[in-house]
């Protein structure tokens, strides 16, 4: 390699020649020797800090800063160092170290309470950190658990009440089918209608002696209670209808009577008014013919005195706008 230096004006310039290594140095050896052993370069992580967790078993505590919340203390614990109950020793007490209450200052109020209960907080962190039965969940004693208690099925119960009250409905239907059943053995066995159809006039004399006969009613004593009044219902029933058939036709009659009057009356209204009605219109139409003939007849008149009875309406303006002064005053 030729290295001119220039040593000023007017200067000549010397040529030095400078020998590279052909070989490696001795640090380049080196590493490639632990790269040989290790297998890959050398990083730079292991020899970072390390976390406060890591110093447990020197025993120290290393309680992080009181900045860092308590919610994130397991993020200063090493994952990999220390087992799951060493890890949950130290998050026991760190949180308990945070948790206790500051010193009282000398002299204060219930200072010696609140340094009895600080020292008895004291013990119980050195109980956690040197018995490890009080963190190692392994080594707990098993409880056997509570039986499971089964409830039932809220769809299950709605089935089973279901089926008590159809199974009380059906046994319901039964005895009302026994005693239907009883009451048809102690009928006779001809029993004549209810209401049997009226006789025909040229009918026979048994035949109107059968009509006029009362119909047999069942005994009231044999039925329900909401038998018993179903019949009673029927019984009065028809005794209102009987009395209820004069009584309508009586009033038909008389409505009858006097209906033919009434639609009598109505048409004569509706042709009254519908007389009237013409002659309004027509009067009407009198009244407004006349009162255009005598707007026309003075606006005849009008124009005559003024002179411009032959006059075209646009000829009339435009002499008034002559003789108007200007701004139309």
């Amino acid at each position: 390699m030729d290295v001119d230096k220039a040593r000023g004006p007017g200067t000549g310039s010397n040529s030095k020649k400078i020998a590279l290594p052909f070989s490696d140095t001795p640090i380049m050896n080196r590493n490639k020797e632990m790269r040989k052993k290790t297998g890959s370069r050398r990083s730079s992580l292991g020899m970072r800090g390390r976390r406060a967790s890591s110093l447990i078993d020197s025993g120290h505590s290393a309680i992080p800063h009181r900045e860092v919340d308590s919610a994130e203390f397991y993020k200063h614990i090493e994952a990999e160092g220390p087992s799951e109950p060493r890890r949950m020793k130290q998050l026991m007490t760190w949180c308990g170290e945070r948790a206790l209450a500051k010193k009282p200052k000398l002299g204060s109020l219930n200072s010696n309470a609140v340094l009895g209960a600080r020292a008895i907080q004291d013990q119980l962190l050195k109980d956690f950190s040197v018995k490890s039965e009080f963190s190692d969940w392994f080594a707990r004693e098993d409880i056997p658990r509570p039986p499971a208690i089964v409830k039932p099925n809220p769809r299950n119960i709605e089935h089973d009440e279901k089926i008590v009250r159809l199974e009380e409905r059906i046994k319901r239907l039964k005895a009302e089918k026994k005693q239907w059943q009883s009451l048809k053995n102690k009928l006779p066995p001809e029993l004549p209608p209810l209401f049997p159809p009226s006789a025909p006039e040229n009918g026979s004399s048994s035949g109107q002696q059968q009509s006029q006969q009362p119909p047999q009613l069942p005994d009231p004593s044999l039925l329900d209670a909401e038998e018993a009044q179903m019949l009673e219902f029927i019984t009065e029933s028809t005794g209102k209808l009987s009395l209820l058939k004069p009584q309508t036709q009586a009033r038909l009659q008389a409505l009858q009577s006097t209906l033919e009057f009434k639609v009598d009356r109505l048409a004569d209204g509706v042709h009254k008014v519908e007389q009237r009605m013409a002659a309004a219109g027509r009067q009407a139409d009198q009244v407004l013919a006349l009162s255009a003939e005598r707007l026309r007849e003075r606006d005849e008149r009008e124009r005559t005195s003024a002179g411009t009875r032959d006059m075209p309406v646009m000829e009339v303006l435009r002499s008034l706008g002559r003789i108007l002064p200007e701004g139309g005053g």
